[in-house]
């Protein structure tokens, strides 16, 4: 099997020499002859490069509830372009290198034969680089330190280009909300909403409309949108939190689901409910939560098997109590 394998790589790297693309590439190239071997390592290395350089990007790109309600860019991509090139050059990355092996497999046979006819030795280094893949594996997974604090660092730039809260979204997506919901979601009256975005100088069609269609036809971001809202209709802008208010469940997941709550600190959630961070860490406590000030909600919320929105429920509203 081997040995028909390599021939048949061997038929296949014999490509240039006949008729067809190699000759072509040939006569372009001033005469040099084209090598399929050389294009194949070139492309395994540009896959890599760009796999590098879009997951560099991804790792300080905002969240996507902000990123889509923006329409962030750059470097004039969006991103959902940098994600989708990232999976593309991994993807190529792996075609290529396993072309590359096909082109090399004789010479890939014949070194693991002669490995195997002499002594069966392990390099030092092989057990030590294995320790620690499966460090960096397991480290990540049970979120201890140093690999949370890469993570972390991804977070915080995330979060840092979070500048104006009059650009934060209601709701996570709420750029693919209807009108309809919108009105659901802010406890305004439809009509109220719509007459804004007219008077903004705005399309509508009807009240199934997305922000995102919206601010497509218009030519403008769903953010731009609903600030020209916020200034003809205020009661859209949330108000700030009441910790003291009547609280109930069902009111926490109208204000904070999909509000970005997860990614804050449990300090800056005291600060967002006026609330002073030894009393936030209290009431979790009450509830056999552990957390610090540092800790992020979403964290915490991992940590007690259950979701941000619902230690939120935990803070705000009297007496409730976690699911098991």
């Amino acid at each position: 099997m081997p040995a028909e394998i390599g021939r048949s790589s061997a038929k296949f790297g014999r490509l240039s020499d006949e008729p067809g693309l190699g000759a072509i590439m040939t006569d372009l190239t001033s005469g040099q002859r084209f090598s399929w071997r050389a294009m194949t390592s070139m492309m395994t290395t540009g896959g890599f490069l760009i796999m590098g350089v879009t997951g560099l990007m991804l790792f300080t790109t905002p969240e996507g509830r902000l990123a889509y309600w923006v329409d962030w860019s750059l470097g004039g991509l969006t991103k959902e372009q940098w994600g989708a090139i990232h999976v593309t050059s991994s993807l190529l990355f792996l075609i290529a290198g396993f072309v590359h092996l096909w082109f090399n497999w004789r010479q890939f046979v014949a070194y693991l034969r002669h490995r195997l006819q002499r002594r069966v030795s392990i390099r030092p280094e092989a057990p030590v680089a294995g320790a620690l893949l499966v460090v960096l594996v397991a480290g990540t997974l049970w979120g201890v330190p140093p690999f949370t604090s890469v993570l972390d660092l991804s977070a915080a730039i995330k979060a840092s280009w979070s500048v104006d809260a009059s650009m934060e979204p209601p709701f996570g997506h709420a750029e693919e909300a209807s009108l309809d919901t919108m009105a659901l979601r802010t406890a305004t009256p439809v009509g109220a909403i719509i007459g804004a975005i007219r008077d903004a100088g705005f399309t509508v069609d009807t009240t199934a409309d997305t922000l995102r269609r919206i601010a497509d036809r218009n030519g403008v971001t769903p953010a731009e949108i609903w600030v020209e809202v916020g200034k003809r209709v205020p009661s859209v802008v949330p108000a700030p939190v009441d910790a003291s208010a009547a609280w109930t469940p069902d009111l926490v997941d109208q204000r904070f689901e999909g509000a970005g709550f997860g990614a804050k600190t449990i300090a800056q959630v005291a600060t967002e409910l006026a609330l002073p961070s030894d009393e936030v860490i209290k009431r979790l406590a009450d509830a056999g939560i552990a957390a610090s000030a540092t800790d992020r909600l979403k964290a915490a919320a991992e940590d007690a098997k259950a979701t941000p929105t619902e230690l939120l429920k935990v803070i705000l509203v009297p007496g409730f109590k976690l699911t098991k």
